[in-house]
């Protein structure tokens, strides 16, 4: 065994000859007696790993794993930046700017150990990353979807021959929600913005482009926000739009929906089609075929690029509104409720929405009932308001007792009605109403 110090270094180093191949590295041990068990590990590690290779085992550490599964699933995934920045964080790095640029930070937070092969995979170890990351004040939504990462990637790599962990892990137990590695998602508040509320954010991104001619940032983001509220696109969709997709003869713009892979043509509110006109003939001679580039402070950056996920204009006008914040999503929201509450079904808005089905417009189906209250009770007040003369009054009817125990009805016009069981003959009562006499 071969543990050494470098000069100037307390922390102890390895090198060693294992078939015919020398290893060498650091073994983060100060003492020398840790830093002798380190090199065992490792020795240890080699013979297995050869012996897995002679066997036909593939072993593979979990970072092996992610990106191969990153690689493959490129092509077959339709959100493979945000798949790469799930697995960046599921190791424990994450982007961090510094002036203009961004650098990926390593150990910047927990994360599983790069080095873990998939058949060390323990309950325990996915247990306490969940603890970690609600010590971090992650919600159940984001640990969920990081467990459910770990699910793919131990699924992909038995795909490709990785050995599993002995013991099945619990990703979901209903029975015992503490050994259960996915938390219960309570179902939030859904927000939307109110007439006044949409008004004072628009009125707020327009003053502030109207104050800085030149500041592109600002101007995108009023028109990306008018953009969302009458389409109801997800941020993204819009984000990314190119001219080749946009009819300013007609109208309309033919929208990718990425998310759930399916596409369809909306037709324009006048504001927003007004706003794509006056926005290309101001872009038309800069070369672009995106409509919204990206940004280098507040100009644009020049390269035909679409713009990134940059939000912090519209959230701090949204943020400014109070209540329950609202997300840039909640535009969104807010073009669902008012196409429901105007009466719109929501087989048609799901449409509108670029759903895969109705069954994801449910969430809204509350909003529905709210439009077929207010339309019953319209009906209601115009009935009141206009009352039918349905039959006559008391003092127009005269009963007297008859033999079949029925009674006899005299019209305002004088004629005697027939004997009845009773129900009147008169056809201006339209209802069997039954008139108790004392």
């Amino acid at each position: 065994m071969t543990v050494y110090l470098r000069p100037g270094s307390s922390v102890y180093q390895f090198e060693f000859v294992a078939h015919g191949e020398r290893h060498r590295g650091s073994t983060g041990e100060t003492e020398k007696d840790k830093a002798r068990a380190f090199e065992m590990k490792e020795r240890a590690k080699i013979e297995q790993s050869r012996t897995a290779k002679e066997q036909g085992i593939n072993h593979m550490t979990m970072w092996e794993v992610s990106r191969a599964w990153l690689t493959a699933s490129k092509a077959t995934h339709k959100d493979h930046r945000n798949n790469e920045s799930r697995v960046r964080k599921l190791f424990g790095s994450e982007l961090q700017q510094r002036g203009r640029e961004w650098f990926e930070v390593s150990n910047a937070r927990y994360g599983v150990p790069k080095d873990l092969k998939t058949h060390e995979v323990t309950q325990a170890m996915l247990s306490t990353l969940k603890s970690k990351r609600l010590d971090e004040g992650c919600k159940p939504g984001t640990i969920n979807r990081e467990m459910s990462l770990l699910q793919s990637l131990l699924g992909f790599a038995e795909s490709i021959g990785a050995p599993m962990p002995a013991q099945s892990i619990k990703w979901s137990a209903r029975n015992n929600r503490a050994a259960s590695l996915k938390l219960p998602e309570t179902k939030g508040r859904m927000r939307w913005l109110t007439v006044e509320e949409e008004r004072k954010v628009l009125d707020g991104l327009m003053l502030e482009s109207e104050r800085h001619p030149g500041d592109m940032a600002a101007l995108d983001s009023w028109h990306l926000c008018q953009f969302l509220l009458d389409t109801g696109a997800r941020y993204d969709e819009i984000a990314k739009l190119k001219w080749d997709v946009v009819d300013l003869e007609r109208g309309t713009i033919n929208l990718y929906r990425g998310k759930v892979d399916n596409e369809s043509t909306l037709r324009l509110p006048s504001r927003t089609w007004t706003m794509l006109r006056d926005r290309h003939e101001m872009m038309k001679d800069l070369g672009f075929t995106v409509i919204f580039p990206k940004l280098r402070g507040r100009a644009w950056d020049g390269e035909d690029v679409s713009r990134g996920h940059a939000t912090k204009a519209i959230q701090r006008h949204l943020d400014g509104l109070g209540g329950d914040r609202a997300t840039p999503h909640a535009l969104r929201h807010t073009f669902a409720s008012r196409m429901l509450q105007a009466g719109v079904s929501l087989a048609k808005v799901s449409k509108l929405l670029g759903h895969a089905s109705v069954a994801m417009t449910a969430r809204y189906a509350h909003l529905a009932d709210d439009a077929v209250h207010e339309e019953a009770l319209e009906v209601m007040e115009r009935l009141h308001s206009h009352p039918p003369t349905l039959a006559p009054t008391p003092q127009q009817i005269t009963v007297s007792n008859s033999l079949h125990g029925g009674f006899q009805v005299i019209d305002s016009l004088g004629e005697i009605g027939g004997t009845c069981g009773g129900r009147t003959h008169d056809k201006r009562i339209k209802s069997p109403l039954l008139y108790q006499l004392s």
